[in-house]
């Protein structure tokens, strides 16, 4: 629910129009923050160009200042951010001329939510965001062009035991995975892999329209905001697994049994396939 509330006044912040805030709007910048809440939000800060005396020429050249700044900041944010494994934006920028000009033109094209000018310090003060998801958000703009450039797999697809567990009487439609004690990075790709290495979730298998808009699924840091969540998207019983470790950071591993369970379960109702998984972090 957090992360639905967040994208919908992302929705509205991104429209292009210059918000008049009262207050300014809340920072993040922590990527495991930003991908709970559904987007980052940045700050720059500027002072009028030199020789100019005007006093609306001083804003103007001070706000335009402050928001190169926050351009600037928020590229660095993103080039550290994790598309899976230990790649990062920033490897695939600089593996793909295409995958940089996507970055800087998205950046570019980001318009400010808060803007405010200190008349008597000359100082201006800028807010950009851009969301996670979406087809305005970083999986909307990147993941197309980066999924042709991200390593293939080499884990086999999971292979579920000769004798299935029994089924639920009420057929699970969601899952939810409890990595609160294990150091799990939010990515753009998070995948999900049995104990022994076979691969039981790749979000890059699915439609490219649910990965736009959906990416690997959501994330919270509740169990009961997950189920809130998967709610809001049509999910009345989710499935709900402890995660058993992770590997390079973002891709998560379950038991032998969790693994028959998810595989079991979505056979019936193919919540893989729409991205209905959550991630609950610490």
């Amino acid at each position: 629910m957090e992360r639905f509330i967040f994208m919908l006044s992302f929705l509205f912040l991104a429209m292009p129009v210059i918000v008049k805030a009262q207050q300014p709007p809340q920072l993040v910048t922590d990527q495991t923050q930003a991908f709970i809440k559904g987007g980052f939000v940045v700050k720059g800060e500027g002072v009028p160009k030199e020789g100019i005396t005007h006093p609306g020429q001083k804003e103007l050249t001070a706000k335009r200042a402050a928001t190169v700044v926050a351009q600037r900041n928020l590229a660095e944010i993103l080039n550290g951010i994790r598309i899976s494994g230990q790649t990062t934006v920033k490897d695939a920028a600089l593996e793909s001329e295409l995958i940089r000009s996507s970055v800087e033109g998205m950046i570019k094209d980001i318009k400010p939510i808060y803007e405010a000018y200190d008349s008597l310090k000359e100082v201006a003060i800028v807010y950009i965001s851009v969301g996670v998801d979406g087809p305005n958000g970083l999986t909307g703009h990147l993941l197309p062009q980066m999924l042709s450039t991200l390593p293939q797999p080499t884990a086999p697809a999971y292979a579920p035991p000769a004798t299935p567990p029994p089924a639920p009487q009420q057929p699970y439609d969601a899952l939810i995975l409890d990595i609160k004690e294990h150091p799990f990075k939010p990515a753009l790709i998070n995948r999900i892999l049995a104990q022994n290495g076979e691969m039981l979730y790749d979000p890059t298998k699915i439609a490219q329209n649910i990965l736009v808009e959906r990416g690997a699924g959501d994330y919270t840091n509740d169990v009961g905001k997950a189920k809130a969540i998967l709610s809001e998207r049509g999910a009345k019983n989710p499935l709900v697994v402890k995660a058993s470790g992770v590997v390079k950071f973002t891709d998560v591993q379950v038991t032998g049994d969790d693994a028959a369970n998810i595989f079991t379960a979505n056979q019936k109702s193919n919540f893989l396939e729409g991205a209905k998984v959550v991630f609950v972090l610490k």
